[in-house]
């Protein structure tokens, strides 16, 4: 082989090594552009399940049966039923042929159940009838804390009208009921009428009342 042809097959290598070599440079300066392959999913890949979701918790019912109930609005008291005929009843027993202290007993009858106002009018028809030896009745509505004022007020006026032995002792009742809404009244009646002030002593304003009916006979 010439030396012609030598050269030219060196040339040919040597070229061709040079292109190789530009191929490489410029793949290396590719490499951060190439993006990565993403490989699909086989369909023989196994599949992973997700575990299932919890039931839904109940209520817990101790929990409900522990929660109070609501507050219900508590039903305001009946109103008191006041006998409507006290009027009618009130005339046939003055009307009728008894004793006054038989008629006290029955109009003393019609006082509980009657209204408020019905009240003070048949207490005074009450104190028109009674007699100072039928007066427990009457005293027992007087010395009654619970008896409406008004009542007491129209028995304790005409208390003072009677006899001293009944009317001194029922003022000390009356006083000494810390109750009463006449106690005040009473203990000022006594203090005039004995012309002492025994206080709250109770005991003391017996004495006083005892030896006062001594030195007052009637």
């Amino acid at each position: 082989m010439s030396v012609l042809g030598k050269v030219g097959r060196v040339a040919g290598v040597l070229a061709m090594a040079g292109a190789v070599g530009l191929l490489i440079g410029w793949m290396a300066s590719r490499q951060g552009d190439i993006a990565p392959i993403v490989v699909p999913p086989s369909a023989n890949s196994p599949v992973v399940a997700l575990p299932p979701a919890p039931p839904a918790t109940e209520p817990d019912s101790n929990f409900a049966l522990a929660t109070p109930p609501p507050h219900l609005p508590v039903d305001p008291a009946p109103a008191p039923q006041y006998s409507t005929d006290w009027e009618q009843k009130l005339d046939d027993i003055l009307l009728a042929e008894e004793d006054p202290n038989t008629k006290a007993d029955q109009i003393l009858a019609l006082i509980p159940n009657a209204p408020p106002d019905a009240q003070v009018e048949l207490s005074q028809h009450l104190v028109n009838m009674v007699q100072d030896d039928h007066y427990a009745g009457a005293a027992q509505l007087l010395t009654n804390a619970v008896t409406p004022a008004a009542v007491s007020t129209v028995l304790m006026n005409d208390l003072l009208n009677r006899a001293n032995t009944l009317k001194l002792p029922m003022l000390l009742d009356v006083a000494q009921n810390d109750d009463h809404p006449l106690k005040d009244q009473a203990r000022e009646m006594l203090e005039l009428l004995l012309q002492e002030d025994d206080g709250t002593n109770w005991d003391q304003w017996s004495t006083s009342i005892g030896t006062w009916l001594q030195n007052n006979p009637q």
